[in-house]
């Protein structure tokens, strides 16, 4: 949209999406070209060093550079004489052991693209020598942090908050063409589904012949940079691509160990699995994972196993995508010390639609770097377990009653339809709204009236001040409010006191022996283990530790619950309770102590 970076950050925060931080997303630098080593030779007087011709388009430099990536044809960040770096660095003529040097060839580090870097930044072969860096990488850009709410899971992506910033800026938003990719070979792996409310859908397809060594391509690495993620392997970074940018988490399992079927199932106690992490984790029960005959093989919208993952070797991969019902993934991370990009999207909430669509993004992707041939698409799909869209009857008139304005009809229809929700047909009162999969927080009116509050601009929402009729109530004149007699004891040089309703049991027994007491199955300390029966024993502790203190005239009062047990029942009873002990009056002239 045709907005800066701050009216971005203001459009989005007002809408709900509270941004947390704005960055560059490199360091400030100038001066930084495409550079191409034409050619490295030995330092004569160092071992670590290479003196090296590179090219920056029209004119050659000498540069003597220490980095063990350095080559005959490689593509570099090239800072130049008169280069300023992050850090007021400049770059000028130098002899390093002798030998001159013009110039830098940098890595990511150097140009403040990542905490740290084990050589030289690799660009494509393509990329054109003496075209700026910045131009060339897109580098002068901002990465903006949203901190979502957990009601809104739809926007845990690149579509979704794109899908937002259409709808209020009034653009249309550009989808990424996703195409079917026709299967070249037939081989399939079965799955099969025991627990169909947990996991109503599983999708999955072969990929055979990949090149795990591959590159990953730049652009790619970079958006998932920016976004927070290190590359790994072409295989995982593009699962972790289609995460970012459609917010479905995929995997891919090493097919070659893989035994006999997948099965989503329960866990059994204690059954065993090493996630990817290296962690080894003792399963629960409850915890739905993915497996095949042999072994758990993930936990389910988790981590994927270390045995089964994606490796340096891996030549053959099943590549899944699932769907698994909310509340079967809600906090089953965190009960494991755990908490993944995954599990952060599952149990807000995925839209249960676009699985069938990302198995074929994910494999057109992978085709393009990785190669290989990719069999039929198998899906599992249990279709009364796949949550439902109700209809939500929204009142023209609930509209204006509860935003304190009037909206027009069309506007409001504009905004609906704009966020995805179908107007299924008109009311006599309003619509009927069929909320779209990826909307898991609307399903009552109140939700869709938020909703155009939120995109109409609470800014725009008028001022207005409540009004209530505000009736007198008759006093019962023979009735004490408790509020009373509490301020009239205070009158009388009495403080008021709150105490603990456990207390000690030997005290408890001294006081009021008769009644039947609830003992505490875990208290918190050993003179805290019964329910009080009467307010005097916290009073009387109350009153020791003053005289403990040299307090000896004490006035205090209590309102509070007292408890006790009557035959099976346990009653709790509102009761008064006061202690006075001292001398009756303060020392004085006119009074004798008494």
């Amino acid at each position: 949209p045709a907005i800066n970076t701050e009216e971005l950050v203001s459009q989005i925060t007002m809408a709900g999406l509270e941004v947390d931080g704005v960055e560059l997303v490199a360091g400030e630098f100038i001066g930084v070209v495409v550079g191409e080593v034409l050619s490295t030779e030995k330092h004569p007087d160092a071992d670590k060093l290479s003196v090296c011709q590179v090219s920056a388009g029209d004119e050659t430099f000498q540069v003597v550079c220490g980095a063990p990536n350095v080559r005959a044809g490689l593509k570099v960040p090239f800072a130049t004489i008169g280069a300023v770096l992050p850090g007021n660095f400049k770059i000028k003529k130098a002899k390093l052991r002798g030998v001159e040097s013009q110039g830098m060839l940098c890595a990511e580090a150097e140009l403040g693209m990542s905490d740290a870097s084990d050589g030289l930044m690799e660009l494509p072969g393509d990329a054109p020598a003496g075209q700026d860096f910045r131009d060339y990488m897109g580098l002068n850009d901002r990465m903006i942090e949203v901190d979502l709410t957990p009601n809104r899971s739809d926007c845990l992506s690149i579509a979704g908050l794109a899908r937002e910033v259409g709808v209020l800026n009034k653009v249309l938003v550009k989808q990424p063409d996703v195409n079917e990719v026709a299967p070249t070979i037939k081989d399939t792996f079965d799955v099969n589904i025991d627990v169909p409310a947990s996991c109503p859908r599983y999708i999955g397809r072969v990929i055979k012949g990949i090149n795990v060594k591959a590159e990953t391509p730049l652009w790619m690495k970079e958006k998932l940079r920016r976004s927070g993620l290190r590359s790994i392997d072409p295989v995982v970074d593009v699962t972790n691509y289609i995460l970012l940018e459609f917010g479905q988490p995929m995997h891919a399992f090493d097919l070659d160990n893989l035994s006999g079927s997948i099965n989503v199932r329960m866990a059994t106690d204690n059954e065993k699995i090493t996630l990817l992490d290296g962690q080894e984790v003792s399963l629960r029960s409850d915890t739905l994972v993915i497996a095949d005959q042999d072994r758990a093989l993930a936990i389910a919208g988790v981590m994927g196993g270390e045995h089964s993952g994606v490796n340096s070797e891996t030549a053959n991969i099943f590549l899944e995508c699932a769907f698994f019902e909310p509340i079967s993934i809600a906090g089953k991370a965190r009960s494991y010390g755990l908490h993944t990009d995954s599990s952060h999207r599952f149990e807000r909430g995925v839209d249960y639609k676009l699985q069938a669509r990302m198995i074929e993004r994910a494999t057109e992707l992978l085709l393009s770097i990785v190669g290989g041939a990719a069999g039929p698409v198998s899906e599992k799909v249990s279709k009364a377990d796949l949550p439902s869209r109700a209809l939500v009857e929204l009142r023209y008139p609930r509209v204006e009653s509860l935003l304190g304005l009037k909206v027009e009809r069309t506007e409001i229809e504009e905004i609906l339809t704009r966020l995805g929700l179908v107007i299924e047909k008109l009311t006599k009162n309003g619509w009927l709204i069929k909320v779209p999969s990826y909307r898991f927080d609307i399903s009552i009116e109140a939700d869709l009236i938020e909703e155009i509050g939120r995109i109409y601009g609470y800014n725009n929402l008028p001022v207005t001040t409540p009004v209530g009729n505000l009736a007198l109530t008759p006093s019962d004149e023979s009735i004490t409010p408790i509020a009373d007699i509490q301020n009239h004891l205070v009158t009388l040089g009495y403080q008021e006191a709150i105490t603990y309703s456990f207390v000690d049991s030997k005290l408890q027994r001294l006081i009021d022996p008769e009644t039947k007491t609830i003992t505490l199955v875990n208290p918190i300390a050993s003179d805290m283990d019964t329910m009080r029966t009467s307010l005097w024993p916290g009073l009387l502790k109350t009153l020791q530790y003053n005289q403990n203190r040299q307090i000896q005239r004490v006035r205090l009062f209590e309102l509070g619950m007292c408890f006790s047990k009557q035959g099976d029942d346990w009653c709790q009873v509102t009761k008064l309770g006061g202690l006075a002990s001292g001398n009756t009056h303060t020392l004085q002239w006119a009074e004798a102590e008494r």
